[in-house]
């Protein structure tokens, strides 16, 4: 067993030479500590629709229910409906078999025990820790739980405003989300022009990542020949959610942000958490509505957890997990993230569009990426924190990222892929530009042994 799956925010591996049904049985006993560890008899499991998923999430059921743990398997789901079900257990328990928004090759494992995320690294260590007995005397129950509809009841109840006049276009890119995403918004009575609602782990017409520009090509034109109002756009496991304008413009989920700060903090006051990659100009608004800024590391795991801590409203990142705290669970959600968005959409007599556009802009970059690998590249980073020669205000909560009176730049390493990560912003194009160079030219000088091509 590979030691390198076992990720700061989860587990994920290629199918099926790194992670297959005779490794999740071994993962199965590592779950089952920690869940011996917490005290919790009782989880529930589910899948989203990759080729390898009904495999392993049979295998994993039976491996774990062996340790005395009964399982609520519910089958095909989005995470966010995973995290539901979990919500609903006495345990507030909940494990996901996902690929996420990875190769259709790839498939892993999210976890939340007790109600707090589980990284990969602690299951791992767990593995390797023989004083921790289990009871194999009792074996667990293995139910079977449909939860779409009580999951789409209540996102339908928690939403305050009648959205029915809206014309949607959804993506779902032939992912999880297809199973509950379209049937979602027609309940709420919109017009939905449904693109790859089909679940086919071969994702046969495009990747289901809503982050990068193409793949969202087929949306984009929807929303314009359909004169549609908004387009959202889901990654392989619904957890993220894209956002296309009536004009076709792809928002960053940091303005995004924006978007969802203003509003929540117009009847509420608290903390907003956000991630390393977002602007300036998210942390600016929040403070200019009342709110409290609170910068968080990249990934699910760190989010999830800065919000508990902080009793926090609201969380995001720039990958486009949106996570809904103020009358949500907390969890990062892309149908309910999807419907927040439209209501807002509704309530107001302006386009989409215009309503963005009155949130001030910067010139800057999307996520982008150098491929190394996974053994390199958090030495790579080490590397760059010890020895670069940059200026500005240096902020190394997950990588470096150097903030500039005229705007900033981000390295970091991906915590999914064998990738470094960098983001770049300036008051102007030329300034964004001059930042993105001079981090560049420092990594090539201390790292010259890698490609710095950028993916």
């Amino acid at each position: 067993m590979q030691e390198s799956i076992f990720r700061e925010n989860d587990i994920r591996g290629q199918y099926p030479n790194e992670l297959n049904e005779s490794i999740i049985k071994e993962i199965a006993k590592g779950i089952a500590k920690k869940c011996f560890q917490e005290g919790v008899t009782k989880i529930a499991v589910g899948r989203d629709g990759r080729l390898s998923g009904e495999s392993l999430l049979s295998n994993f059921c039976e491996a774990i229910s062996v340790y005395g743990i009964d399982v609520n398997n519910i089958g095909l789901a989005t995470s966010p409906m995973l995290y539901f079900a979990a919500k609903k257990e006495e345990s507030k328990s909940g494990i996901m078999i996902t690929g996420s928004h990875n190769p259709k090759n790839y498939n892993g494992i999210k976890m939340v025990i007790n109600n707090n995320s589980v990284s990969g690294s602690e299951i791992l260590s767990l593995l390797k820790n023989n004083e921790i007995h289990l009871n194999t005397s009792t074996k667990g129950e293995i139910s079977f739980t449909n939860i779409k509809e009580n999951y789409i009841n209540e996102v339908i109840e928690n939403i305050q405003y009648d959205i029915s006049k809206l014309k949607v276009v959804v993506d779902s890119g032939n992912g999880a989300a297809g199973y509950v995403a379209p049937e979602l918004f027609k309940k709420l009575g919109c017009d939905v022009i449904e693109l790859y609602s089909e679940v086919d782990g071969n994702f046969p017409n495009h990747h289901p990542d809503p982050g990068k520009l193409e793949n969202l090509k087929d949306i984009i034109l929807a929303v314009k020949e359909n004169s549609a109002d908004i387009g959202f756009a889901f990654d392989g496991d619904g957890d993220r959610v894209g956002l296309i304008t009536n004009k076709g413009e792809m928002i960053f989920p940091d303005k995004q942000m924006m978007l969802f700060s203003e509003d929540i903090l117009n009847t509420k006051k608290g903390g907003i958490v956000f991630d390393v990659k977002c602007s300036n100009h998210l942390e600016n608004l929040i403070v200019e509505n009342g709110g409290t800024p609170i910068m968080s590391p990249t990934g699910h795991f760190h989010i999830k957890r800065a919000i508990k801590k902080n009793n926090a409203l609201l969380g995001g990142e720039m990958s486009g997990h949106i996570f809904f705290n103020d009358k949500w669970y907390g969890f990062d959600d892309g149908p309910y993230a999807a419907v927040r968005a439209a209501e807002i959409l509704a309530k107001s007599d302006r386009s989409i569009s215009d309503i963005f556009n009155k949130y001030p802009d910067s010139f800057s970059t999307p996520e982008l990426n150098i491929s190394v690998t996974d053994e390199n590249k958090f030495k790579i980073i080490e590397r760059f924190i010890s020895e670069c020669e940059l200026d500005g205000e240096k902020i190394t909560i997950d990588g470096l990222r150097v903030n500039y009176k005229n705007g900033w730049g981000l390295l970091r390493a991906s915590n999914t892929t064998p990738k470094l990560v960098l983001r770049f912003e300036g008051d102007s194009i030329d300034d964004m530009r001059n930042i993105q160079d001079k981090f560049m030219s420092e990594l090539s000088r201390i790292c010259p042994e890698i490609d710095i091509n950028l993916d």
